[in-house]
């Protein structure tokens, strides 16, 4: 593998990541909210935050095979495995890495398609609060699509937390967003030492692991709740519910294309070619 290659590559994504963080570091509020933020009730946020929340542990407990039935996930894995058999042996080369962003983009397109249907969909007919569990359901649909066009799993405790973390660290602004990208980029150094090298880097205690996706759901189900409570209370009128809809489209927008980010710089970790 051409070392050459690898750190032009990952300059690039370096690049591509304080973009997102440069574009993110203000905090940009709609107009329209500045025109509902004092009618909508305190208890909504509450409500808000609990619905998320049951949402995550749902969907994680019981709905994840459900999700899988929703798109050709073994087609997915296939065409990984295809990318990454040419990467092997064509080498590392920024043609051959566009592959795989190709695939995470198409999943991105497609879901944010499906979300501006249920969202404006919703929003036509009144119902801000009922469609939680089904954008919480897309957009964990979406991350777990980009997850294997880097040919990286989803389904163990340490993935959801990293899934949970991405979702909360993507709805931040300002210092608070550098640092907790700073703190998610040390996270996946953590788990590629521990894919690397096992017998130097113990995994987290499973107890541990338990309490800490039980305290992120907390985190990121706030996140949420911050980022489309106005949404959703104006996703509850008839009259301009399709306004609130599109929130749902920009959160999941904004939360893909960070998770597209954090993926790729995983699978350019995996493929860092060995010091001589």
């Amino acid at each position: 593998m051409s070392r050459f290659s690898w750190d032009n590559e990952w300059r690039l994504q370096n690049l591509k990541e304080e973009s997102f963080l440069v574009r993110h570091v203000m905090d940009k509020t709609p107009k329209w909210v500045c025109l509902v933020e004092k009618k909508v009730p305190e208890s909504l946020q509450n409500t808000l935050e609990t619905a998320f929340n049951k949402a995550f542990v749902t969907v994680f407990e019981n709905a994840a095979v459900v999700i899988e039935k929703t798109y050709a996930k073994e087609k997915q894995i296939k065409q990984y495995n295809v990318n990454q058999r040419r990467l092997n042996e064509d080498g590392f080369h920024g043609r051959n890495v566009r592959k795989f962003e190709k695939e995470a983009k198409k999943t991105v397109l497609k879901n944010v398609a499906i979300s501006s249907v249920e969202g404006i969909g919703f929003g036509l007919v009144g119902w801000g609060i009922p469609d939680i569990p089904i954008f919480v359901s897309v957009l964990l649909k979406s991350i777990y699509e980009i997850a294997i066009s880097y040919g990286f799993s989803y389904q163990s405790d340490k993935e959801k937390f990293f899934i949970l973390k991405i979702i909360d660290t993507a709805l931040k602004s300002g210092e608070v967003l550098r640092q907790k990208d700073e703190e998610l980029n040390s996270l996946i150094e953590k788990y590629d030492n521990e894919e690397k090298y096992p017998n130097q880097y113990g995994a987290t205690d499973p107890f541990v692991l338990e309490l800490q996706i039980a305290r992120q759901i907390d985190y990121s189900a706030l996140s949420l709740s911050h980022e489309l409570l106005y949404g959703k209370f104006v996703q509850g009128t008839t009259i301009v519910g399709v306004i609130g809809g599109t929130a749902d489209i920009t959160c999941l927008k904004k939360i893909t294309e960070y998770a597209s980010l954090k993926y790729k710089r995983r699978f350019l970790l995996r493929q860092m070619p060995e010091e001589d």
